[in-house]
C-alpha cells in the first residue's frame, strides 16, 4: 500500500528539530510521497533545500493569503522567475481567505488572479485555498480557464464539489473528518466520486480527533485513510490506490521523481 499527503507542510520550524524520525515512521507506515506547498516568498529557499534532503518531498511554490499584508505584486513577478529555475509541481499554496479578519480582500484577489496566471501561463496545476471563498475562488478559476488542481481542506458543499469537479479539480481532505461532530462533512465524503478524493494532513494545523491542540504529525494520514474507507465501506487499500491515482493525476510526475 502506496500512500501520499497530498499537502503538508513539513518546511515549519516546529518539525527543525525531529523532521527526519517523523518522515521515516510515516515512510515505514506506506506514505511514500509528500506534497510541500510553500506559504511565503521567504519559504521558497528553505522548501526547495529541503526537497533535496528528502527525496519523498514534491514542493510547490507560492504565496498564501494568510500572509498577503507581507507581499505585493512584485512578489508574483519574483514566483514567475523563481519556478523557471526551480522546479516545482504546482503553484501553491494559493488562495482567498474571508474568515480570518484583518486580510484586504481586494489585495488578496490580485495577488491570487496574479499566480493564477502564472500557472496557466507555464502548465502548472494549482493547490488552492478557499476559506469561506469558495465560489470566489471557483469563478477565478473559470475565468483563468485553468482545469488541474487540488481544492485544499475541503468544506464546502455537495453543489460546490461537484462544480469544482466537473471543471477538473479534485477535493483534500484531512483531519476535521475524524471528529463525531464533522457530519456534513463526511456524508460528502461518502457520496462524491472516489476519483475525485485526495488525502491531506495539512500538518502542523488540522490534527484529527484527540489531538486538538498538539502538533499535527505526517503519521496522521493513516487515519485520515481509515476514516475514509470507513465512511465508504471499502478496504484502506482501495482508498489508498485510488487517492494515490487522483493525486498523481493532478501533479504528474510525482510518483516517479527524483527531487524538485
Amino acid at each position: 500500500m502506496k500512500l501520499v499527503d497530498s499537502h503538508i507542510h513539513l518546511d515549519f520550524p516546529v518539525f527543525s528539530e525531529d523532521r527526519e524520525s517523523l518522515l521515516a515512521k510515516a515512510e515505514s507506515a506506506g506514505i511514500a510521497r509528500f506534497v510541500v506547498p510553500a506559504t511565503t516568498r521567504d519559504s521558497w529557499l528553505g522548501i526547495q533545500q529541503l526537497s533535496h534532503e528528502y527525496q519523498a518531498l514534491c514542493v510547490a511554490y507560492g504565496i498564501h493569503p494568510y500572509f498577503i499584508t507581507h507581499h505585493t505584486l512584485k512578489d508574483c513577478e519574483a514566483l514567475e522567475s523563481w519556478i523557471q529555475t526551480h522546479p516545482c509541481v504546482a503553484i501553491g499554496e494559493i488562495g482567498l481567505d474571508y474568515f480570518l479578519k484583518g486580510l484586504d480582500p481586494l489585495l488578496q484577489m490580485d495577488i491570487f488572479k496574479a499566480q493564477l496566471n502564472i500557472a496557466k501561463r507555464h502548465n502548472l496545476p494549482v493547490i488552492l485555498h478557499a476559506r469561506k471563498a469558495i465560489d470566489e475562488v471557483t469563478r477565478e478559476l473559470k475565468k483563468t480557464g485553468l482545469k488541474q488542481g487540488i481544492v485544499h481542506s475541503f468544506n464546502g458543499s455537495e453543489v460546490q464539489a461537484k462544480r469544482l469537479i466537473d471543471m477538473g479539480f479534485k477535493l483534500g481532505f484531512g483531519g476535521a473528518l475524524t471528529y463525531s461532530r464533522a457530519t456534513r462533512l463526511q456524508a460528502l465524503v461518502k457520496c462524491l466520486p472516489l476519483a475525485a478524493i485526495c488525502l491531506e494532513t495539512d500538518a502542523p494545523d488540522q490534527p484529527s480527533s484527540g489531538f486538538a491542540g498538539k502538533r499535527n504529525e505526517p503519521i496522521a494520514l493513516i487515519e485520515i485513510l481509515e476514516t475514509v474507507a470507513k465512511l465508504r465501506n471499502t478496504s484502506t487499500e482501495e482508498i489508498a490506490r485510488h487517492t494515490w491515482d487522483n493525486t498523481c493525476s493532478v501533479f504528474p510526475g510525482i510518483c516517479y521523481h527524483t527531487h524538485y
